[in-house]
């Protein structure tokens, strides 16, 4: 006899202590079906790919892992807070809003770079945008603009530099 076939009879024979097991283990009743057959297919995949020794040994500990998991997964899940905007709860969170004065100072910095920035070379422009604002490493910097990861290093340093002095001077 074939071990799918094994294994497909282990089934039938164990399906309603396997749902149970499952359903037991994970928590979560609604699922406990349809872990037992994604064990089942789990199973039979090992077993079309190379003879297993104890099938149903193995049909039962991948339940076993799948249930575990899946109850992991409803633990993470319900601590996850989920409310309407209604809920009082809202109100004890602190705003991440940005004050008016916050606002204005962060738009007079964005201003004082983008006026450092336009006396840059187009090279050192281009170095330090990718950088700072695209998250591009240094070899990739360097391997777009044909240079080394030296100079590349020393465009956005320069840059960095100029950018903080002339924010010292405001």
């Amino acid at each position: 006899m074939s071990q799918t076939k094994v294994i497909a009879g282990l089934l039938e024979e164990r399906r309603n202590d396997m749902v149970k097991y499952a359903s037991a283990v994970s928590g979560d009743e609604a699922s406990a079906e349809d872990l037992v057959q994604e064990a089942w297919l789990r199973c039979d995949r090992a077993a079309k790919a190379e003879p297993l020794l104890q099938p149903a040994r193995l049909l039962w500990r991948i339940l076993r892992n799948l249930s575990i998991d899946r109850g992991r997964r409803i633990a993470i899940q319900s601590r996850t807070v989920v409310a309407s905007q209604d809920d009082p709860r809202w109100e004890n969170l602190p705003d991440d809003r940005l004050s008016v004065e916050d606002l204005l100072i962060a738009r007079e910095e964005l201003v004082l770079i983008q006026r450092v920035l336009d006396t840059l070379d187009s090279r050192t422009r281009t170095a330090f945008e990718m950088h700072r604002f695209e998250g591009a490493k240094l070899r990739e910097i360097a391997e777009r603009l044909g240079i080394s990861i030296t100079t590349a290093h020393g465009l956005v340093a320069e840059a960095t530099r100029l950018i903080r002095a002339a924010a010292r001077r405001d």
